[in-house]
């Protein structure tokens, strides 16, 4: 009788721990209320600036990733030329840190920086990494992660590492399936093979 009771009440946690992970993976995934300065020292509140439909939030976490951000930058300018209301901005996640420490950062990476018109785009944040990376279900800081979300900050696509074809074509097609206009992506060049 025992072991017939203690089968049932694990089933019964078992279907219980079932339920709570099937509607925790029903939630959708939302980027965090966060305030802070943009290089250019405008003040930022995200999600509630994100003023388009359609927003792609680019986050690096060191700065040797700097060229895949560049990269993707590019990618988004070209975008933007086919659909102007497109929203993008460039998150360097940083741990927290006093306020010596993040003046420094800021000033470093504005002094680094040579394309001023990033900066009003260009946030460096300062959290608690773990906890923001799993809110927003990012398992490396290896490679830099693009977020599309919605104006609300709801996630509906991410794509990692550098603008490569896949992911340039994963993100294009999200972006078209949330209402741009991008159209289908242009075939893949290959190059000629050596003679």
């Amino acid at each position: 009788m025992r072991s017939l009771k203690a089968r049932l009440t694990a089933r019964i946690l078992l279907l219980a721990l079932v339920a709570v992970i099937a509607v925790r993976a029903a939630e959708p995934v939302v980027f965090p209320t966060m305030s802070f300065y943009t290089l250019s020292k405008d003040h930022v509140t995200l999600p509630e600036d994100l003023h388009a439909d359609r927003n792609l939030l680019l986050l690096y976490f060191d700065l040797t990733q700097e060229r895949d951000i560049n990269d993707w930058n590019a990618v988004i300018d070209r975008w933007n030329a086919s659909d102007s209301s497109l929203g993008s901005y460039t998150l360097l996640v940083s741990p927290q840190k006093n306020f010596l420490s993040r003046w420094w950062q800021n000033s470093s990476m504005r002094s680094a920086s040579q394309d001023h018109k990033r900066w009003p785009t260009t946030l460096p944040i300062y959290v608690d990494k773990k906890a923001f990376e799993r809110r927003l279900d990012i398992p490396t800081e290896k490679q830099v992660v693009v977020l599309l979300t919605d104006r609300k900050g709801r996630v509906l696509t991410r794509v990692s590492g550098p603008p490569n074809d896949s992911g340039r074509a994963a993100m294009r097609a999200a972006l078209n399936a949330a209402g741009s206009s991008l159209g289908p992506a242009p075939p893949a060049t290959t190059p000629p093979p050596p003679q």
